[in-house]
């Protein structure tokens, strides 16, 4: 393999890793809405159900951040472009920021703190919608 060939390959690792992080952070998401559809019907949430949310959610916002990091790299050395000069860029700053915030106030709700519910569900969603739109944002950037 010729270094052109595997500078492509490695180009395409941002992108796929990022589709898993939002993969997983959508199955999170699955997993607080039936979280939230329990306990609106009466019904007992579980602990099982509650953790895996909790594993769900620390994974995908790990993998987010290791991502964002891998970006502006895979901007400079793979694409030989300007770092944070793009739109997918500065959505993904805040793409970072929505999941670091969704963390934040899922471990104040782990903690029991209620009033954090509001603010997790909004996280939660903003969150994977910026995300959607950085994702396709960043179509015009792949090699």
């Amino acid at each position: 393999m010729d270094d052109a060939t595997l500078a492509r390959w490695l180009a395409v690792a941002h992108p796929l890793w990022m589709t898993v992080s939002l993969g997983l952070a959508v199955a999170t998401a699955r997993l607080g809405l039936e979280i939230r559809s329990r306990r609106r019907h009466g019904e007992a949430v579980g602990r099982a159900l509650r953790d895996r949310h909790l594993r769900f959610g620390q994974s995908a916002i790990a993998l987010v951040v290791v991502g964002f990091a891998a970006g502006p790299p895979s901007m400079a050395w793979l694409r030989g472009r300007p770092i944070f000069e793009s739109f997918h860029a500065v959505l993904g700053l805040i793409v970072l920021g929505l999941f670091l915030w969704t963390g934040w106030s899922g471990r104040a709700l782990a903690a029991g703190n209620r009033e954090a519910r509001d603010v997790h569900r909004i996280a939660a969603a903003a969150s994977i919608a910026v995300a959607l739109v950085s994702a396709v944002a960043g179509f015009r950037l792949l090699p």
